[in-house]
């Protein structure tokens, strides 16, 4: 899949989720994002909207994760 392709379902997952989390992404999250989005697209996910769900269900586990190591 074409970085261009991919382009818009990552931008579009990190704006979602910076409206609902009302925080941006740091570097290195953004970074996860990136592969794992381009994981999921060379694993056959070509769907933008595909993509971009799946960028956010990533995000909401990193989320669960980080608040299960700060308690």
């Amino acid at each position: 899949m074409p970085e261009i392709e991919l382009a818009k379902p990552l931008v579009r997952a990190m704006q979602i989720y910076r409206r609902v989390a009302r925080h941006d992404l740091d570097q290195g999250t953004r970074r996860a994002l990136a592969r794992h989005m381009r994981g999921m697209a060379d694993q056959g996910v070509h769907d933008p909207g595909r993509l971009t769900v799946c960028g956010l269900s990533y995000l909401r586990q990193l989320n669960r994760q980080r608040d299960r190591e700060r308690s």
